[in-house]
């Protein structure tokens, strides 16, 4: 069942950003976590939002998921990063472990999930883990794991994390396991001082968890990942950079309007060309959000054509997302470099930034390439 966008759903986004960016300055500038925007987030049930409707969530599409993304992403940067990134995890878990009583509670309460699949030695490796499932007392598990970066690790009341299904099993062989708080404990052992998306708060930690059979979901994490995880976050991570671009757009069309001091004047070429960039990025993510929903919402297997296509969006989004803020920031000019103001796009470049780095473009373009080959050519 899915009930679809409605009022209420838009009234929600619509508070949700207003408070994000209310605090976006201060989130970046202390590299603090967003608890304003997620708690209005958490009013208006929107952390469910992935979730179906029998479970307890909204419902929603991917198209629906996007423009959340997008709209958060205008407002702050990082707090669609935090919201994105919880809903990957709450699609894998409500798609693959439905009847979880673990899932249902972390519905019922609306966690925040964090998700535990980096380590040193892995090389941004998805499909490697070191850490291993073991067991533990009275029919328990347990399961010791140093990542390299936990999201929002501090703020969350639960942890999807991946790990080889026992300690005996290669490194693919993998599970995803959702613990919570309490059956974790947590030691952090980095620091989070970065460039841009300083608010998401994810530093190294080094995890110790005790956990029951029936929290391993009982998907291999290789189906977990090809069917629903890599793709609801090549699209909403993509979703993010667009909102982002978006908004440094606007404020560069603004910029220029407040510069003419009379009738509108674009002084300035680059201003249409950032906007024939943005359009062509938003039309990038609305084909490849297409061709995802029949693998994320029917029963579609995931073929080349669509990993291919996913990961042309990753690349060119997150690249082109950079281009576009870079010209709206020549757009805005000295108003547009400076940290305060309407006009400033500081906090947004640093933010895309991100882009590139989240899952390296090299990584991905080499995959592409060998795809192309196996797959038989473009299409």
């Amino acid at each position: 069942m899915n009930n679809g966008w409605t009022d209420d759903v838009d009234k929600a986004v619509a508070y949700a950003a207003d408070r994000a960016a209310e605090a976006a300055a201060e989130v970046d500038r202390d590299a603090r976590f967003p608890s304003e925007a997620v708690a209005a987030l958490r009013e208006g049930n929107l952390l469910n939002a992935a979730a179906p409707v029998e479970m307890g969530g909204l419902g929603l599409n991917p198209a629906e998921l996007v423009t959340i993304s997008t709209r958060l992403a205008r407002a702050c940067g990082a707090t669609a990063m935090v919201w994105a990134m919880h809903q990957i995890h709450l699609a894998c878990m409500v798609r693959h472990h439905p009847e979880s009583a673990m899932v249902k509670r972390s519905i019922d309460e609306q966690w925040l999930v964090s998700s535990v699949a980096s380590e040193p030695g892995i090389g941004g490796d998805l499909r490697s883990s070191r850490a291993g499932v073991g067991g533990g007392e009275g029919g328990s598990h347990t399961l010791v794991k140093q990542a390299s970066a936990v999201s929002y690790g501090a703020h969350s009341q639960g942890y999807l994390v991946t790990a080889r299904a026992d300690e005996g099993a290669v490194a693919g062989n993998q599970v995803s396991v959702l613990v919570s708080r309490e059956q974790t404990t947590l030691e952090q052992t980095g620091t989070w001082n970065t460039l841009g998306m300083r608010g998401t708060c994810s530093p190294a930690f080094h995890l110790d968890m005790v956990f029951d059979q029936d929290q391993i979901l009982p998907v291999p994490f290789r189906d977990i990942a090809a069917r629903t995880m890599v793709p609801m976050s090549h699209l909403l991570w993509a979703a993010i950079w667009v909102g982002l671009a978006t908004e440094a757009v606007d404020r560069a069309i603004r910029a220029s309007r407040a510069k003419s001091r009379g009738p509108a004047v674009a002084d300035n070429p680059n201003l249409g060309l950032a906007h024939v960039r943005l359009a062509g990025l938003k039309a990038q993510l609305t084909a490849a959000t297409l061709a995802a929903d029949p693998v994320l919402v029917g029963d579609e297997e995931p073929t080349l054509a669509l990993t291919v296509e996913l990961n042309d969006l990753k690349i060119g989004v997150s690249e082109g997302a950079v281009d576009v803020v870079r010209l709206a920031l020549g757009v805005c000019g000295l108003a547009g470099f400076g940290e305060a103001g309407p006009y400033s796009v500081a906090r947004i470049m640093r933010d895309v930034l991100s882009g590139p780095v989240m899952i390296g473009n090299s990584r991905l373009v080499a995959a592409n390439s060998q795809m192309l080959l196996m797959s038989g050519g473009a299409r």
